[in-house]
């Protein structure tokens, strides 16, 4: 993968870091975080976790409903 977690700002490390921990200390055991995008070109988007130290890392090719993501359903379209 070309993109490095360190790329991102620092501020954004942080947020992600804390949102997947605060998912593990609830009870989930492997929280990802998805991403919008595919970094590796695997046709499956990828996602933030935690290592087994609660390092924050890629994980490529995670699918979606492995993820934590919530919808509001907001972003559903609606089916007529």
């Amino acid at each position: 993968m070309a993109f490095d977690i360190k790329d991102l700002p620092e501020a954004d490390r942080l947020q992600i870091h804390e949102s997947l921990t605060a998912w593990r200390e609830s009870g989930v055991e492997d929280p990802l975080l998805p991403l919008d995008v595919d970094l590796d070109g695997d046709g499956i988007a990828d996602a933030f976790g935690l290592d087994a130290k609660g390092n924050l890392e890629l994980r490529p090719g995670q699918p979606i409903k492995d993820t934590v993501y919530v919808s509001e359903g907001d972003d559903i379209p609606a089916v007529e």
